[in-house]
């Protein structure tokens, strides 16, 4: 039988979305509210103040709103059948905040404090000045490079890897969880650990599981779904290919109901689509967004991994397009005669031939040496003109050589990325049919 309780309306915060009222004190008042800042479905997120150390900090309360409310600055449960479950999501709450605690990492938000108090936990947590990404793709004045993107991505990673070594997942990986700092250093936030017990029952905690359109893979949204690392790289994937495109990737939801109908995947690969990013870069993006688990990209580790491999790779000199070899060899033995013909006529010019001093002559006799030696200084700069000659010509031998190995290399490059697209798009078939097996067997 149901208990009847009789509320006074005026004790219920409806005007404030449920949260604690400005001004109100936590734990004996070493904590101030200052105001609400945000709320999900697992709880609420106030800017405060830490009245001992004066400092403004984060508090963020256990409110599961759809097992819940609250009276006065109390939180209860909104029906009696639902205390052990409320109790379970506290305990579990709590247990979150210890574990948070312990991950030390310059990429996450620390935990420093948590308590319960008012019939539900807190944990108070440093406040990262900073913005969002999705404010940063909302943003069109100001648009992040590649190699921003790139430091953004290696860095959540590193922090990623170190959640998951500790038996964690986040399972709320999204723009508006990943903030930057002044200077672009990010910052991972909000974790939803709270939905690892909750993700396996059948009852009215699982209603509670919360997803984000977008970001979260097809095993969030169902009740009991093996959920693991490869998750939360789906969400941070989908995060990076929305901070890349400017667009949100379609659903998993969506992208399942078309595979298995028969119809293609309405995700569109951005390897290739984008020439200012490395082609294996956006690649391992699309790999960790395969639809089917055991496709994707398996840890944090294996992703750094393929970043580090590309970027040891020797990159190959490119061709202006718009020129062709011959053309470019014809253009560089030209420049290269020019120069040694110019150089010659301008040495010619600054040391001009010795001239003759008059001497008066002496009943017409010429010693036999002066004539020797005005040979031998003639054959000496006639054999250095030579000399200068042969070096230019060896010099554009040399150049002409290496611009036809790098126009070898180009096409080669080339050949071998074609071959590469092709060996994707037969993958691609392979996996789509892999995927309508694996959902077909799974209705």
């Amino acid at each position: 039988m149901q208990e009847t309780r009789i509320i006074d309306p005026s004790q219920i915060y409806e005007s404030q979305g449920q949260g604690l009222p400005t001004g109100l004190e936590l734990l004996d008042g070493k904590f101030k509210i200052d105001r609400q800042i945000g709320a999900g479905g697992f709880g609420i997120t106030y800017l405060a103040m830490d009245t001992f150390l004066e400092r403004p900090v984060v508090i963020k309360e256990c409110f599961p709103a759809s097992v819940c409310m609250r009276f006065g600055n109390r939180v209860t449960v909104n029906a009696p059948s639902h205390d052990a479950q409320y109790r379970q999501i506290v305990e579990m709450f709590m247990r979150e905040a210890r574990s948070i605690a312990k991950l030390r990492h310059p990429n996450i938000v620390s935990v420093h404090q948590a308590f319960e108090e008012n019939g539900t936990a807190y944990m108070v947590l440093d406040l990262f000045e900073g913005r969002d990404l999705l404010d940063v793709i909302e943003d069109d004045n100001d648009a992040l490079s590649p190699d921003q993107v790139r430091d953004i991505l290696v860095k959540v990673l590193d922090a990623i890897e170190l959640v998951h070594s500790n038996d964690l997942l986040h399972r709320d990986i999204s723009p508006d969880n990943i903030l930057l700092d002044k200077w672009g250093t990010p910052a991972l936030i909000d974790f939803g650990a709270a939905r690892e017990d909750a993700s396996q029952k059948t009852n009215a905690v699982s209603k509670m599981l919360v997803v984000k359109d977008g970001y979260s893979p097809h095993e969030f949204y169902v009740a009991g779904g093996v959920q693991g690392p490869c998750s939360d790289l789906y969400a941070l994937a989908a995060t990076m290919y929305h901070l890349i495109t400017g667009e949100a990737p379609p659903d998993s939801q969506i992208r399942v109901s078309a595979m298995a109908g028969g119809e293609p995947d309405p995700y569109e690969p951005i390897a290739g689509r984008f020439p200012q990013y490395e082609t294996a870069f956006l690649a391992a993006i699309d790999q960790a967004m395969r639809v089917s688990p055991k496709e994707r990209i398996q840890s944090a580790k294996d992703w750094l991994d393929l970043i580090a491999q590309e970027t040891k790779k020797v990159k190959s000199v490119k061709i202006p397009e718009n020129k062709t070899l011959t053309k470019t060899l014809s253009e560089l033995i030209e420049e290269t005669n020019k120069h040694v013909l110019s150089e010659d006529a301008q040495k010619r010019v600054e040391t001009p031939a010795p001239r003759k001093e008059a001497t008066p002559k002496r009943d017409g006799f010429k010693p036999a040496w002066v004539e020797e030696f005005n040979r031998e200084t003639f054959e000496v700069e006639e054999q250095r003109r030579l000399e200068a000659a042969r070096a230019a010509a060896i010099e554009a031998a040399r150049q002409a050589k290496e611009a036809r190995l790098a126009e070898e290399a180009r096409l080669a490059a080339l050949a071998e990325q074609e071959a590469e697209q092709v060996q994707q798009h037969a993958e691609d078939e392979r996996i789509s049919s892999k995927i309508l097996e694996w959902v077909s067997r799974g209705r």
